[in-house]
């Protein structure tokens, strides 16, 4: 068998297994005990389906730089944030930034 089949075939075969587990109430783990499964096989596979069938994006690293847009003086007094996940960080200033720099060093 062609490596190509071979992936399509065990893609089928997780993505059936995938299926059946959305169908129960059990977690992950106790599904794939009651069916004989490996964990980490069908936790791997569950991530890359979900991967291959999410719409592709940019992922946003850690090490990229965002854009710093100049703005009025009376908005200088405070600055805003805007996370890769969406959460917007307003009203960042000189007086809150230790609290800020806090909540951000919890972010994995």
């Amino acid at each position: 068998m062609s490596a190509t089949k071979q992936t399509e075939s065990l893609s089928t075969h997780w993505a059936s297994h995938l299926q059946s587990w959305q169908k129960t109430q059990q977690s992950q783990s106790a599904y794939c005990r009651d069916h004989e499964l490996n964990y980490h096989r069908f936790t791997y596979w569950r991530r890359k389906l979900i991967k291959q069938a999410s719409p592709a994006r940019h992922p946003v690293k850690r090490s990229d730089f965002i854009a710093v847009e100049p703005c009025s003086s009376e908005a200088a007094q405070s600055l805003t944030a805007t996370l890769p996940n969406g959460v917007l960080l307003q009203g960042i200033s000189a007086s809150n930034l230790t609290v800020v720099r806090q909540l951000l060093g919890l972010l994995p």
